[in-house]
């Protein structure tokens, strides 16, 4: 024998013991044991049992006496073993007799004959729905799984039909009933229908039966000796027991529920066992009181009500009374009644609580009840049913006793309700086949009838009506079609019945019922809601509502498939001969179009779906002319596309085909099941087989196929294989079999039938994901649609515009205007020269440009091509007809290369074009024009660039920290990330994290130009730049929890347009502007270019697959749905738009927002304010209403609520009922205004808290529960001009849009807003010693003073007729002085408004005012004009004297800094001329400007000479000095922020800003430097 392993412990292992829930209670196993842990564990093939392979013996047999001596003879002998398990079925003696052998003592174990098959005892314990959850190896571009098991991605939601066992009961408060579902126990609520399912049985349950307080239930299944213990409550299995040799076909507990009986029929013999249930509650045990046997095959058996010691049996011709005593059960049986021998069915004890408690009533074939007395075992009368009733009454075949009534049911439909004497009928219910059950409820109120058809009914006895709550096929079900317009599923079956069924209810809508043929075949048409059913002798008929409106009789063999073209346009028909009908379905009737012969391979067994049609319309594909071949046809033309014999492909015997189905709509898949269990993916572009999988060792007779997995099924059970590599990731038990699956439109849930229908739901795209329904739906009516009119109908009228009509009606399906058209072509994806540079040379990374059809020359094999595959193809010509393909059978015998002919484009373009390896670069048209919307970032192109030279402090060194950032970019969209406590957005070239607790601000500087889009995954964040000049656009990627820069990416000439990850984060997809076009796809595992893609069109928006790592979407003139296959090739399709959707809306409008849905459908906003719904597996809009009346620029969807905002500055929430289905609702829940355009949004997890960016530069907290937006983060919507400080704690900003707006420090939040329109506020100054009095200048010459304690305008001066540049207040505050746009200076009183004074010595040259300021050391004032001139000013206030002691003018080149000849009347090209009175030496002026030099001069206007110079790296743009620090502040046209040392002249560069520094402000109360560039200020802390 040889040793596997040993191991030592102190637990009891068993291997019957699957797990700790579920107990095996016979001879072998012992309370206590437990399953083996994970490193005990040996595999088992599927089929098989551990037993098969293994055996286990413990040492000691008990845990007991666990000491172990070592024995001193050769004769000692070991404890004895206990025997668990064996091999191949035997079992091995309890006792291992000792040899004795001369080296040691060694236990052998001898093997008896193996025992009879039946005494084998069925093992199989936790046969559950998923009964393996495979781990597949991932590829070297997916990720490691992380867990080894995934969650399920198919679980059973609903089952339809009853199995063999035909038995039910009431549920305790009468509200549910149970019954038995093939191998499914179904608890269903009789007012609703919702249902409660038991699995774990792997056969047709035989019987069951549930305790009087519904804790319990246990059951039995066909050919296992098991029962099954299951808590009703949890729906668990929570012990198996072993009844004997035979499968118990009995089972009733007693009326106390603390006795089981249960029987086991041996015909001829019957075995009874009786269990003791009372410790059931507490320690999940049954123990067995007694056995017994009798000689008959029992049908009926029943504890008495009053005393659990008696029984009643009865067999078909006689009654057994059983009485429990001393341990053993003993009987009298009773097979004449008066004399008189019948056929029993059925058998009943009398109602407690009166005389007849003891009495049985027996039902018997002659329509007579016979009622026996217990006790004395006579027979106490016969009442015949035909003497009460009359002659007709037929069979009873079931029984029950009330205390105030019987009922009973017979052949002949009726349900009689009689006195408690049967003397008298009370009710009678009929029925339109035979009765076979009948049962009434604890409480007497409620009874239950089920027919012949297994059709169950529920009788009120209050109201007296009658609810049918249950109807099925009486035979197998063998196919089933989902319509594609509302929620209803057609089924056909053996019983020449088609059914049409609710599919959330599963109630029936209707029947047809085809008496001498049975349906094959059905299938709905995509938008008319007819189905079309093919028959046994050929018969094709169209049914509407339950009526058959039209009948064709062109085949005369079994039909094998009903085929539509997912597009409505065509028909095709097959028979078990071979032959092919085409018909035109678009008409009001089929118009037979063509018909071939011989091209279908013969034989009925690929029925319901010898014929698939491709996802896209344009090919049909199926096995033939024979067997052994697959053809695929132009689905229009019929014309031969590819023939490829399989006979021999991947295997050595010889192979056919099972089934033939495509892949999704953007991939070049074509899938083949065969005999020997293979499924091939074929290439339609080549014929080639790409690969082969084998999920079962046997045929594969069934296959379908999703937009993400592939479902292979065979002997009722299915896989769910991967479909980019085909390796099975999770396997089922599909109850009752399978003979047809399907899905339904929205892809998530998967109908299978077999001896019934289930009805699964599958998260392919969405696993782990609840969808909530919501109640109270709003309901429309069926429309259709007239393709020739383009008109949709409804049955109250024709839908004129585009929104949702919904159409109030009770009762009636829901249905949205839905259709199916057309897909479009699919756009080429155009390659880019500049990929060469950035990929490798590898052939992997090569971006296949070729058609998914077949070229008619033959592209370069990446591998060896495969001898064994014949691709055969006969020239097609204009002279050959359709009846050539009847000779396809000829197949070559010679290996040919020669590729099939490609299929003829569509206005001259393939359906899928990819560019080829060599292609050549696509020239860039010139001078494209900008798009309209606003989604598209059109920024302009600064004037400045960043300094390449600038010298940066260290940390510990520097003198400036930068705090804050005011503002959020204006010109950015999508640019903010809620990721926890952190709130990203950006601000010109800063990412800022701000902590939302404490508001204090990261600031990640890493992007020379404005940031336009961010995007993140769970650890990385990507932020992307504009180009700028030769420099072209930036990705940085970040650490999202470190922020550390991980890399910089770049590969855009022009500005990026938007970027996101992939749902995985393996990829980052960017999309260049409208000058570009180019799509790129990033690896991250490297940071390089995977794929670069060109698009005709400009693309607004992109979005990705939330389920789904290789598929996303892209919006702009077109919606484009994008596929990175697995063989890493980008494909493309184009999304069609409905004839409706372009009436209402117009072929002008562009889209411009987009969002995934849970269930991975897609909604898409306009620029014309329509929200759209799109099918990503078909490529179209399939519902569209109006929801603003400007463009959306933001859609966010999150639990079934649809969040929308754009242009109109209105945030709207929807509700969105049933998205996942096709029956979808919208009503708008709310909506918010707020201050300008949306642009971006981030909402929670419950969709009730958000934050939300406009285009005013501002960040809004919003809260739905409460109706309330905050504003979280402040901007300025246009470029800053001004900075003032008060005394206080607030600061104003003049801003270019004509508003004046006040901020408090801390917290750092706008207090007051004044706006003035048609104007721009160019300047601001507090009033000294005031914080409440702040004046501003305007673009239209005038000067307002506010006061903020009453938010009132107090004065209005209009001293200029131009722009007016600066104000400055005096000293004293006394005087308000102002200067122009054309070089005048006003004097004004600041209390009475009066202009005292005009200064226009500057005024010759017209040049600007550009600095004005008062001296702190002396009574001394200044002007500067942009002409470089500077005049200093002595004053006296009080007396009103002004008089110039200094004209300075300083020298300039003839030429402009960019080299060009210098302007005098234009010197808005120049640096501004900034002159400042110097804070630390009395009577000198810092003057910079325009010169030969870049410097400061320091000049003492007194001594009338340059102290000294300080020179610059750049241009200066803004000047001021920080007296305490001895600094001077310069804002450069290049970007920087330099701090100079006042007498040194050393000097430090800072970097916040994305463009010229115009505005440098210290705040010397809070020792704050202020920088404004653009729409942006930075605030800095001044160290030093």
């Amino acid at each position: 024998m040889f040793v596997k392993n040993v191991f030592s412990t102190s637990k009891s292992y068993n291997p019957l013991v699957i797990d700790k829930k579920i107990k095996v209670l016979d001879e072998i196993t012992k309370p206590g044991d437990e399953p083996f842990p994970r490193e005990m564990r040996y595999p088992v093939p599927n089929g098989h049992e551990w037993k098969e392979f293994y055996e286990f013996i413990k040492f000691p047999p008990t845990s007991e006496n666990l000491s172990v001596s070592v024995p001193n003879s050769r004769t000692a002998t070991p404890a004895n073993p206990t025997f668990v398990s064996s091999k191949n079925g035997e079992r091995v003696f309890k006792e291992l007799p000792v040899v004795k052998n001369k080296a040691s003592n060694v236990s052998i174990s001898k093997r008896p004959k193996p025992k009879k098959a039946s005494e084998k005892i069925d093992e199989d314990f936790h046969n559950m729905s998923l009964i393996e959850n495979v781990t597949i190896s991932p590829s070297k571009r997916s990720r490691k799984l992380k867990k080894d098991k995934m969650p399920p991605i198919c679980s059973l939601k609903k089952v339809l039909g009853l199995g063999p066992c035909k038995k039910f009961e009431f549920s305790s408060d009468t509200e549910h009933f149970y019954y038995a579902s093939g191998s499914i126990l179904v608890m269903q609520s009789i007012e609703s229908g919702a249902q409660k399912l038991f699995t774990g049985h792997s056969d047709n349950i035989m019987t069951f039966t549930v305790d009087q307080a519904d804790e319990f239930m246990t059951s039995s299944q066909k050919d296992s000796p098991l029962i099954r213990i299951w808590a009703i409550s949890s729906r668990e299995c929570i012990a198996l027991v072993k009844s004997a040799e035979e499968a118990c076909s009995i089972l009733n507990f007693s009326l106390s529920d603390k006795v089981l009986l249960g029987i086991t029929s041996s015909r001829p013999r019957s075995k009874l066992i009786l269990w003791d249930t009372s410790l059931l509650k507490l320690k999940g045990d049954m123990s067995i009181i007694c056995e017994g046997s009798c000689s008959d095959a029992l049908i009926q058996a029943q504890l008495s009500p009053v005393n659990s010691s008696k029984i009643a049996t009865c067999s078909s011709r006689s009654l057994q009374i059983w009485r429990l005593r001393a341990g053993k059960l003993k009987s009298c049986s009773i097979s004449q009644f008066f004399g008189l021998e019948y056929v029993l069915r059925d058998l009943k004890w009398g109602p407690t609580g009166c005389d007849a408690e003891n009495f049985i009533y027996l039902a018997t074939a002659a329509g007579i009840i016979i009622e026996v007395d217990s006790t004395k075992a006579s027979t106490l009368r016969c009442i015949d049913l035909c003497a009460v009733e009359g002659p007709g009454v037929k069979s009873i075949n079931s029984i029950d006793i009330h205390s105030a009534f019987g009922v009973t049911s017979t052949d002949d439909g009726n349900l009689k309700i009689w006195d408690s004497q049967f003397s008298e009928v009370i009710l009678n219910v009929e029925h339109e086949s035979a009765v076979k059950h009948c049962l009434i409820s604890a409480s007497g109120l409620k009874l239950l009838a089920a027919t012949e058809t297994d059709s169950v009914g529920i009788l009120d006895a209050t109201t007296k009506s009658y609810s049918t709550v249950l109807r099925s096929h009486s035979k197998k079900v063998t196919a089933v079609a989902v319509d594609p317009c509302q929620r209803q599923l057609a089924s056909i079956s053996h019983d020449s019945s088609l059914r049409v069924w609710n599919l959330d209810s599963l109630t029936q809508t209707y029947e047809v019922f085809s008496a001498g043929e049975v349906p094959t075949t059905l299938a709905y048409h995509p938008y008319k809601g007819s189905i079309v059913a093919g028959y046994s002798k050929g018969t094709v008929r169209v049914i509407e509502n339950g009526d058959v409106t039209e009948e064709h009789f062109d085949l005369t063999s079994s039909i094998t498939s009903t085929t539509f073209l997912p597009n409505g346009e065509y028909l095709y028909v097959s028979d078990a001969l071979g032959t092919l009908v085409m018909y035109q379905a678009t008409k009001s009737q089929l118009v037979q179009l063509k018909s071939i012969k011989h091209i279908v391979a013969k034989g009925g067994h690929r029925s319901p779906a010898a014929v698939h049609a491709s996802k896209d319309s344009r090919m049909i594909g199926f096995a033939g002319p024979t067997e052994h071949c697959v053809t695929v046809l132009e689905a229009s033309t019929l014309t031969c596309l590819i023939k490829l014999d399989v006979s021999s492909a991947v295997s050595s015997c010889l192979d056919s085909v099972q089934s033939v189905v495509f892949g999704t709509v953007v991939s070049r898949d074509l899938f083949v099941s065969t005999m020997s269990g293979k499924v091939l993916r074929v290439d339609t572009k080549s014929g080639v087989i790409v690969s082969d999988h084998q999920p079962y060792p046997s045929s594969t007779p069934h296959l379908l196929v999703s937009d993400s997995h592939i479902i292979t099924a065979n002997q009722g059970k299915f896989s769910v294989c991967d479909y980019a590599n085909m390796s099975t990731l999770q396997k089922y038990v599909a109850y009752g079999g399978i003979n047809h699956m399907t899905f339904t439109p929205s892809l998530t849930e998967l109908i299978v039938c077999g001896d019934s229908i289930s009805i699964w739901s599958f998260a392919g795209r969405n696993a782990g994901l609840n969808v909530k329904k919501t109640e109270n739906m709003t309901l429309t009516k069926r429309v259709s649609f007239d393709q020739e009119s383009g008109m949709v109908e409804t049955e109250s009228g024709i839908l004129e515009s585009g929104v949702m009509s919904t159409l109030v009606e009770e009762d009636k399906p829901h249905t949205p205007v839905l259709m199916a058209p057309t897909p479009d072509l699919l756009q080429p994806v155009q390659s880019d020269i500049r990929l060469e540079e950035t990929l490798d040379n590898s052939d992997d990374k090569t971006l296949d440009m070729s058609s998914i059809l077949l070229n008619p020359s033959p592209p370069p094999a990446p591998h060896p091509p495969v001898e064994t595959v014949k691709v055969v193809e006969k020239e097609a010509s204009d002279k050959e007809s359709n009846s050539d393909l009847e000779n396809v059978s000829n197949l070559s015998d010679d290996n040919s290369e020669e590729l099939p002919k490609a299929l003829a484009p569509a206005n001259g373009q393939h359906p899928f074009q990819l560019s080829p390896e060599s292609a050549s670069p696509i020239s860039p048209e010139p001078s494209p024009e900008p798009p309209l919307a606003l989604r598209h970032i059109t920024l302009d192109n600064p004037k400045s660039s960043l300094s390449d030279k600038r010298y940066m402090a260290s940390a510990d060194s520097c003198g400036l920290e930068l705090t804050t950032m005011m503002g959020n970019e204006t010109e950015a969209r999508s640019n903010v990330i809620w990721r926890g406590s952190t709130l990203f957005y950006t601000l010109g070239n800063v990412l800022i994290a701000e902590d939302l607790k404490t508001s204090k601000q990261e600031h990640l500087i890493q992007h020379t130009e404005t940031i336009t889009s961010l995007a993140h995954t769970a650890d990385r964040l990507a932020s992307c730049s504009a180009a700028h000049k030769l420099q072209p656009s930036q990705i940085c990627v970040w650490n999202a929890d470190t922020l550390e820069l991980l890399q910089t990416c770049t590969y855009h000439e022009h500005q990026i347009q938007c970027i996101e990850f992939t749902v995985d984060g393996s990829y980052l997809i960017s999309v260049g502007n409208f000058k570009e076009n180019a799509l790129v796809l990033w690896d991250m595992s490297n940071y390089a270019v995977h794929t670069v893609a060109k698009t005709e069109n400009y693309v607004h928006a992109v979005a990705c697959d939330p389920q789904n790592a290789t598929e996303f979407v892209t919006v702009g003139k077109c919606v484009q749905f994008w596929i990175l296959d697995h063989k890493q090739e980008l494909s493309v399709a184009t999304g069609s738009l409905p004839i409706q959707f372009i009436r209402s809306v117009g072929d002008e409008a562009e889209f411009t927002a987009v969002t995934y849905t849970d269930t991975g459908m897609v909604y898409i906003g306009t620029s014309t304010g329509y929200v759209t719904l799109w099918d990503p597996r078909s490529t179209a809009c399939i519902l569209h209403w109006s929801a603003h009346p400007q463009e959306i620029d933001m859609l966010w969807y999150q639990n079934s609520s649809l969040l929308s905002g754009g242009v109109s500055k209105n945030l709207k929430l929807w509700n969105i009922q049933n998205t996942d289905s096709d029956d979808t609702t919208v009503m708008l829940h709310d909506e918010l205004e707020f201050d300008a355009a949306i642009v971006s949004c981030v909402m929670d997890e419950q969709m009730n808290l958000g934050i939300v960016g406009t285009t005013s530069g501002t960040l809004w907290y919003v809260n739905w529960e409460d109706k309330t937006s905050i504003r979280l983060v402040g901007g300025h919507p246009a470029p800053v001009n001004d900075i003032a400080f008060s005394s206080g704690d607030t600061f104003a900003v003049a801003i270019q849009d004509g508003s004046l707006r006040l901020w408090n420090y801390e917290p750092l939040e706008q207090a007051v807003q004044f706006q003035v329109v048609s104007t721009s506020c160019t300047c601001a100054v507090f009033r000294p010693g005031d914080s409440t009095r702040v004046s501003a200048g305007y673009g239209d010459g005038t000067i307002r003073t506010f006061d903020l304690a009453s938010v009132s305008m107090i004065c209005k001066m209009a001293p200029h007729r131009q722009a007016i540049t600066i104000l400055r207040y005096s000293q004293n505050g006394q005087v308000l002085v102002s200067g122009d746009n054309n070089g005048l200076a006003s004097v004004i009183n600041s209390e009475t408004g009066l202009i005292m004074r005009v200064i226009s010595d500057h005024k010759k040259s017209n040049a600007a005012v550009t600095s004005l300021n008062f001296s702190s050391l002396s009574p001394h004032w200044l002007l500067a004009t942009a002409d470089r001139r500077v005049s200093v000013w002595a004053a006296d206030w009080e007396t009103d004297n002004n008089k110039m002691i200094a004209w300075l003018s300083f020298p300039a080149p003839s030429f402009t800094p960019s080299g060009e000849p210098l302007d005098k009347h234009n010197y808005k090209t120049l640096p501004p001329s900034l002159a400042q009175f110097s804070p630390l030496e009395r009577d000198t002026i810092l003057y910079t400007g325009y010169g030969l030099l870049q410097e400061i001069l320091f000049y003492n206007f007194k001594s009338k000479e340059t102290v000294r110079k300080i020179d610059l790296a750049h241009w200066a743009t803004a000047l001021d000095i920080i007296p305490n620090s001895n600094l001077i502040v310069v804002g450069s046209h290049d970007r920087l922020v330099t701090i100079i040392d006042y007498t040194s002249g050393t000097f430090q560069d800072y970097v916040a800003h994305g463009d010229e520094v115009g505005v440098a402000r210290y705040w010397e109360k809070n020792n704050v430097l202020c920088s404004g560039s653009g729409s942006a200020i930075a605030l800095w802390y001044v160290k030093v």
